[in-house]
């Protein structure tokens, strides 16, 4: 049986900056949209942050029905910049062909999509760039795909510098009302309800050396990206519950049963992987309450009263006696030690709700 917690996929944020620039066009509000489904806009601030596989389906969906545009997604893909992709997309600007743009695609999709499927093969005189199969997800919506296959012919251009178009574009999604606008976007010859989605390009038209190719920034920006991709990647049950700890919270101390509960697992499922892992539910909860802690009270603006109580104790003695417990310190001589310091940048960011060690 599979494991719902290894399901839970995620888009990269910085992938909605174009999606709103094409509301705007649409002449929809973006900011309201977003938040309509459950988006917080301000936190496409931040470079890393990453949404739910299924709210950014619902958003896309939401995006068709409000502009009524069939074709959003393919609009969304035309407002692409090199540096919604982070790494990849500078690495793909720098590469030595247009064809090792689309290996590096492959290689590090799941930057963009923890979903991603993408596979890339050579057929006679052909290179094929499939997607895959379609996600059996909630809130799937064609709009998705129409984004994805029009960001890799967009980002083909960019690495070019010039005009270049697939031989051939195949789409699972059914025909739209009006074809014509994907054969227009795409400047190639567009299938529909066909078995696979893929765009098929001449091998020897993406072969031709570019003059923007630079081995060394690739390289650099491959590294970049791999190591980003390694760190997300990993997957521990132990971060999950540290997640769910930090969400509970300000709401009181949560207990294993509805962490477990909240992870779609049972107590004694969740209790055995912790224990594989080398760690428990209460050591998990006393490890990221003392490091909120500790964040909380370097920052100046928060009180010692308020930190007790995003940190789910109900009094504030009960805190203080916690902490001292746990560091040999009262929390008001810590606060005041650390106002001694000089505060770092990482501090300043992250002494906020919600945010814990990564």
């Amino acid at each position: 049986m599979i494991d719902n917690m290894h399901l839970q996929h995620s888009v990269l944020g910085t992938f909605l900056l174009p999606v709103a620039q094409a509301l705007r066009l649409a002449g929809v509000d973006p900011l309201q949209l977003l938040e309509d489904v459950g988006i917080d806009a301000a936190s496409m601030a931040n470079p890393d942050w990453r949404v739910p596989q299924e709210q950014f389906n619902l958003l896309m969906r939401r995006c068709v029905e409000e502009s009524g545009d069939e074709a959003f997604g393919l609009l969304a893909a035309q407002q692409i910049r090199p540096q919604v992709l982070h790494g990849l997309g500078l690495a793909w600007l720098a590469s030595d062909t247009v064809y090792d743009g689309l290996r590096r695609l492959v290689r590090f999709g799941q930057l963009v999509s923890t979903a991603s499927d993408i596979s890339l093969r050579d057929e006679g005189e052909l290179t094929i760039v499939d997607l895959g199969r379609l996600p059996n997800a909630a809130n799937f919506h064609y709009a998705n795909r129409d984004y994805v296959v029009g960001m890799v012919a967009r980002m083909c251009n960019l690495a070019l510098g010039d005009f270049i178009a697939p031989v051939s574009v195949e789409l699972e999604r059914p025909a739209p009302g009006a074809p014509e606008r994907w054969d227009s976007a795409l400047s190639s010859r567009v299938s529909f309800a066909c078995e696979h989605s893929r765009l098929n390009w001449y091998r020897t038209d993406i072969l031709e050396p570019l003059v923007t190719g630079d081995p060394a920034l690739a390289r650099a920006n491959d590294e970049q990206t791999q190591a980003y991709l390694d760190s997300f990647m990993m997957h521990s049950i132990s971060r999950e519950v540290v997640d769910k700890i930090v969400q509970y919270l300000p709401d009181g101390l949560p207990s294993q049963q509805q962490i477990a509960t909240s992870l779609n697992v049972s107590n004694r499922t969740l209790q055995r992987k912790l224990k594989e892992e080398g760690s428990s539910f209460m050591a998990l909860l006393q490890d990221t309450r003392l490091q909120l802690a500790q964040k909380y009270l370097a920052y100046p603006n928060r009180s010692v009263v308020e930190t007790a109580y995003l940190l789910g104790f109900s009094e504030p003695s009960a805190f203080s006696r916690a902490f001292k417990r746990w560091t040999g310190i009262a929390p008001a001589d810590f606060r005041e030690a650390a106002r001694q310091r000089p505060a770092s940048a990482s501090e300043d960011k992250t002494a906020v709700q919600g945010d814990y060690p990564k």
